[in-house]
């Protein structure tokens, strides 16, 4: 049996990963210091996003959908912001099990530091490629996260 012609450094799944994790690291300056988890300031910005349009309140279900990660770790994240009350869970009309999740006014004024400055960083990123650069690295990864 051939060995297949593999190069760790080449393959494509292995660099999307590396630059992920290489501006997540990045990222994570701005929030580090106010005790977020990753998982905790990607529920954050998902809750924050959600109640600046119109106010639409998610679950942790629909947050874990967004953030495309499991559902089991964004409800731990919860948890951990509504120890923090960084989160307030509202009762559901509907589903006692899909709890409407909101930032609580301390989330929101902990998100209101956060967000310049990692407005800051990602204009630090952007600014790294040329604008039509910049624009076609953003139709790449809308072709890979949309699979077309």
């Amino acid at each position: 049996m051939s060995k297949p012609d593999f190069n760790l450094e080449d393959f494509l799944p292995y660099r999307l990963s590396m630059a992920a994790n290489t501006v997540s690291k990045r990222i994570a300056k701005t929030y580090a210091p106010y005790k977020l988890s990753r998982t905790q300031w990607r529920v954050m910005a998902v809750l924050a996003n959600s109640q600046k349009m119109s106010g639409l309140k998610m679950n942790a279900q629909s947050v874990a959908d967004k953030t495309g990660m499991d559902k089991t770790t964004v409800s731990r994240a919860v948890g951990k912001m509504l120890e923090r009350k960084l989160v307030k869970r509202s009762a559901s009309e509907l589903d006692g099990r899909s709890a409407p999740l909101s930032l609580s006014t301390e989330g929101k004024e902990m998100f209101a530091k956060i967000a310049p400055e990692a407005l800051r960083q990602e204009q630090g990123l952007k600014n790294i490629f040329a604008d039509e650069d910049l624009r076609r690295l953003t139709s790449y990864l809308d072709k890979l996260v949309d699979g077309n």
